[in-house]
């Protein structure tokens, strides 16, 4: 499988229509549309993907701090101090300066953040559908599958890795206390 017809060995560069059919202009289109489907669904709220995972981030571990954040939704640091302030500034989030350490602040969700997020969990599920429609059950088994291995066997490239340490840990905590509670989570 050739992604294009360029010839290194005699330094002949693609042709535009190869690069239609190459895996990071595929990704970066799919990831586009992606991000189309969640404006349109959520256009109302005023909510990017990285405000909502931030939020479902924040609601799932009170107390955050903002270097924290960064490493388990994966976005570099001078990024998550914007969307703070605008979940701050928005009311979707409360930040205190912790007395056992002044020099960062923490973040949990207000009671605004949490009804935000009720709201939109049919919106957040349409963008989800729509994006893998074009697939039946079993290629987007298939398709989720093979993306989530190149992203991870791929984290340590990233501009902003995701830290699979924090993220299990967190994971780890997060079915404990629903296994407390009575309810699989996942």
């Amino acid at each position: 499988m050739s992604f294009w017809s360029g010839d290194a060995a005699n330094k002949t560069p693609p042709k535009i229509d190869d690069i239609y059919e190459s895996p990071g202009h595929l990704v970066r289109r799919c990831q586009q549309i992606s991000v189309s489907f969640f404006a349109e669904e959520l256009g109302e709220f005023g909510l990017t993907p990285i405000q909502y995972a931030s939020l479902l981030a924040i609601r799932d571990q009170p107390g955050i701090d903002q270097r924290s954040l960064s490493k388990i939704i994966a976005i570099d640091r001078s990024t998550v101090g914007t969307v703070l302030k605008t979940l701050e500034n928005k009311s979707l989030i409360h930040r205190t300066v912790p007395t056992s350490n002044q020099r960062i602040k923490t973040a949990t969700i207000s009671e605004a953040g949490e009804k935000l997020l009720l709201e939109t969990t049919e919106s957040i599920a349409a963008v989800q559908r729509r994006l893998l429609e074009p697939l039946d059950e079993d290629e987007q088994a298939i398709f989720l599958g093979l993306l989530s291995k190149l992203v991870h066997v791929n984290n340590a490239y990233s501009r902003a890795p995701l830290d699979l340490t924090k993220r299990s840990l967190f994971l780890a905590k997060n079915k404990g206390e629903a296994e407390a509670a009575g309810s699989p989570r996942g």
